[in-house]
């Protein structure tokens, strides 16, 4: 381990620089914060236009502000014989050759430390862990830097996870600190069911049978709380206190306990559980597959959609076939994937299989640049993520559509309400508030329902119910709200409440909560496009090409992807690009269905552009959807600036849609 003596940047839990044994006082700005921790881990020198993209997306000299930083940087760690931050005119670099990192000594240790390493030794290498990977810091309006950071964290919360599994595996069965390191590694991982069952063995081995069966009976809570299917969960359970018991006290521990808790509605599995199976890959691709496989679980874990299996069951899983494994684990998705590199990029292949005939229901191919490998997985899961998660709603929709409305559960509701929705009519918008009030009867707890008809609600006062926009408003806030209120952590809850705020005009709140949507999960696709949405009317259009950019990538077939290029058209024309504008507005049209504002927004663009046949060609268009359609009902709906609707109001007047 590195000496006192020594200079060292200590990243794993809230940062600090020790000199000398004495820790400084850390620098107030967080995008220095930032800026040390991410230089600290770069493998190589980092260019400034990047390091300005990453952290000052809204700055008006993002060049100036990174100097400024870097001179707090110098400050902290030059030394009069060391000069540690070293910048061109291009790149930036930290000279770490008389630095410790704690964060790059795990990252370079842990792998060996985990296949050959004594107790002393794990235990030392996890004595680094003071906390999560930058503990406690997050830079708003810097979503690239927030991405990056959460990848970070989850990446060493794998490796603390492991390390904390190694060591209970060669401690002594029956030891205290076996018991303690399972306890920490709960913890780390609180929703493993493989900790939570070696636990409870471990309480049982040492005959600590009440105390077994309090941990029992929190952990399977905890999932309940949580909304996780805990099914295999309760039968290892069953099984381990079968083996494991004494005759005298199995009715401390006694099996209809647990079957009381699994009939209670609030446990009742919502939708389907997806099994990932370990990524394999070539052996110098090994630990990027393994990254990979984690970030898509965790993921998966924060987008909340649907369950997926804990890490650990699905890697104890691997050796046995997708239908084997699945039964097991009660899961109707398996899904694998293989790693390879390609020349300078990593392609990885990916396929979704359902367990019970083995039959592929879908399989793609990403890939990404594979000249900065810390940032690769990362990027490659959330792309994956999108993939997986798109087509299993699109599977489950169309299930759904094949049940009786009488027998639906709330999941099959909810997506019979997705369905629905997405025709953009009155009538079918109707359907789907049915559908959903069903699902939230049923189950009053499961908050995307509430987040489905808060966007029925927000359609109907955007373009299908105008003349009840107040009301509508009013309902949207209120079911989006409710969402909430039913899932704190639900990102769709926090989405809709968002595009709700923005309807009734508080900007900064609908700002505020969509960044809290992507926050939460940073793979969802149409928060970011909701993002961009906002800023591309009414905020910074620089950042909602960013956000518009993302929303693409995550999600580059989506139906909804004629409202990304109308939230380009808005930000493109308010930054003067008006043919580039006029290109994105054609997009919008051709793909818009029977949505009138945007082809609107294609007709009046178009015009603004001087294209005036094609103008007219969507003129037309929106007099076939609405032959009383007028300039006021676009600028009402559409919370543009002046700038913009200055623009819109002149190609109004030639296209001579009514004020």
């Amino acid at each position: 381990m590195a000496s006192l003596s020594a200079d060292r940047v200590l990243l794993l839990g809230p940062l600090q620089v020790i000199q000398n044994g004495v820790p400084l006082n850390q620098p107030p700005s967080r995008k220095v914060r930032a800026l040390l921790g991410y230089l600290a881990m770069a493998p190589r020198p980092v260019s400034r236009e990047k390091l300005c993209d990453l952290l000052w997306d809204v700055a008006d000299d993002p060049r100036s502000e990174l100097r400024w930083c870097l001179s707090k940087l110098r400050a902290l760690l030059d030394r009069p014989t060391a000069n540690r931050i070293v910048a061109d005119r291009y790149e930036v670099w930290i000279d770490s050759g008389s630095l410790d990192v704690d964060a790059q000594l795990v990252a370079r240790r842990a792998q060996k430390t985990l296949t050959d390493s004594s107790p002393g030794e794990l235990r030392s290498l996890l004595e680094l862990f003071r906390g999560d990977f930058l503990e406690g810091l997050s830079v708003d309006g810097a979503p690239s830097f927030e991405n990056w950071l959460a990848g970070q964290r989850h990446r060493f919360s794998q490796m603390r996870q492991q390390l904390l599994e190694r060591l209970s595996s060669v401690l002594p069965p029956e030891s205290d600190d076996r018991i303690e390191f399972l306890r920490e590694c709960m913890e780390v991982a609180p929703f493993d069911e493989a900790v939570h069952l070696e636990l409870v063995r471990s309480l049982l081995r040492r005959g600590l049978y009440e105390e077994a069966q309090r941990q029992i009976n929190a952990s399977v809570t905890r999932f309940r709380i949580e909304g996780i299917d805990s099914g295999s969960l309760k039968e290892a359970f069953a099984a381990a206190r079968r083996v494991m018991s004494k005759p005298d006290v199995v009715s401390l521990v006694d099996t209809p306990r647990l079957d009381a808790i699994s009939n209670s509605p609030a446990t009742n599995a919502r939708g389907p559980a997806l099994l990932l199976l370990p990524f394999t890959a070539a052996p110098e691709c090994k630990a990027d597959a393994n990254s990979i496989t984690s970030d898509i679980i965790f993921g998966f874990s924060k987008l909340r959609s649907f369950s997926v299996i804990a890490q650990g069951t699905a890697l104890s899983l691997r050796s046995l076939t997708p239908g084997t494994a699945a039964a097991l684990v009660n899961a109707q998705y398996v899904s694998s994937g293989h790693l390879r590199r390609d020349g300078k990029g990593y392609v990885v292949s990916v396929e979704l299989i359902d367990p019970k005939t083995d039959r592929i229901f879908w399989v793609d191919e990403f890939r990404c640049n594979a000249e900065e490998s810390f940032a690769a997985p990362p990027l490659l899961a959330a792309r994956i993520i999108a993939g997986l998660d798109a087509e299993i709603h699109v599977i489950e929709r169309n299930r759904a559509l094949l049940v009786p409305p009488a027998s639906l559960d709330a999941w099959q509701a909810y997506h019979r309400g997705l369905a629905s929705m997405s025709r953009f009519t009155s009538d079918s918008n109707r359907e789907a508030q049915s559908f959903f009030k069903k699902a939230i009867a049923i189950d009053p707890t499961f908050s995307r329902s509430y987040a489905g008809l808060s966007f029925t609600h927000f359609h109907n006062a955007f373009h299908l119910n105008v003349r009840e926009s107040e009301r509508e408003i009013a309902l949207a806030f209120e079911a989006g709200g409710e969402a909430v209120l039913a899932d704190p952590s639900d990102p769709a809850a926090h989405c809709a409440l968002g595009r709700a705020q923005w309807l009734a005009y508080a900007h900064d709140d609908a700002i505020r909560d969509l960044n809290q949507s992507v926050r939460l999960s940073p793979n969802y696709a149409f928060a970011h496009y909701s993002l961009a949405f906002v800023q591309a009317q009414t905020g910074d259009p620089r950042n909602a090409i960013d956000a518009a950019d993302i929303a693409a990538r995550l999600s580059p077939f989506d139906p909804m992807m004629f409202g990304t290029h109308r939230v380009r058209t808005f930000a493109l024309l308010r930054l003067g690009k008006v043919e580039e504008a006029a290109r994105c507005a054609k997009f919008v049209g051709q793909s818009a269905g029977d949505h009138v504002h945007a082809h609107a927004v294609s007709a009046l663009t178009l015009a603004a552009a001087g294209r005036l046949d094609e103008a007219r060609a969507e003129r037309r268009r929106i007099s076939d959807l609405r032959p009383d359609y007028s300039f006021r009902q676009f600028k009402e709906v559409l919370h543009m600036l002046d700038d913009l609707t200055d623009i819109y109001k002149k190609a109004a007047r030639l296209l001579e849609i009514p004020e």
